[in-house]
């Protein structure tokens, strides 16, 4: 009778002790579901330029100053960039040394348009432009004084313009690279 109350009681604390086991992986999977979601980086799809344009607070014109190097690992994506604001098309911010995180990875020296919002809080101050098409290179001959006067919609279309002719000129190199491969 000892030994069925003793397996009785075994049988009992395995069960409970599988529970326990089920409900801490639950909690344990719960949690961990729930901080990789926080942390992810959300990534909006393309809608227009204008729906960018007008929903972007700040507009500016920037050059990379130091990017990160290309051996570093980059976890969600996102590129951490030192930047100076050269010009601000639209938004309350002031040109001058700043930082930028994107999935765009510019290199040092490189201008380029930025559709972004300005984030300030505990734990960073940066241009945040998530999506890489926030990003439009600007020709290294582009003459940002040609801008000056116009309105945003204007410098927006003059930018885009100098980036589709150097896209065009790209397009003639690969036509040749291509022809050099075909004998």
């Amino acid at each position: 009778m000892a030994q069925l109350f003793s397996l009785g009681v075994i049988e009992y604390r395995t069960k409970f002790a599988i529970k326990m086991i089920m409900k801490t992986s639950l909690s344990v999977f719960a949690i961990v579901g729930v901080v990789s979601t926080a942390l992810a980086v959300l990534v909006s799809p393309f809608t227009s330029w204008n729906d960018l344009t007008q929903k972007s607070p700040d507009i500016v014109i920037a050059r990379c100053t130091v990017t990160t190097p290309d051996s570093t690992p980059i976890g969600d994506g996102m590129v951490w960039s030192d930047i100076e604001v050269v010009s601000v098309l639209k938004g309350d911010t002031k040109p001058g040394v700043a930082k930028m995180v994107s999935q765009y990875w510019p290199r040092q020296g490189e201008r380029f348009l930025m559709f972004s919002e300005y984030q300030s809080n505990q734990l960073y101050q940066a241009y945040n432009a998530t999506e890489a098409y926030r990003i439009v290179p600007l020709g290294r001959y582009f003459l940002t004084s040609e801008l000056a006067g116009k309105p945003l919609d204007k410098q927006i279309q003059l930018i885009f313009q100098s980036r589709l002719e150097n896209l065009k000129r790209i397009d003639e190199e690969k036509t040749r690279l291509e022809g050099g491969l075909t004998k």
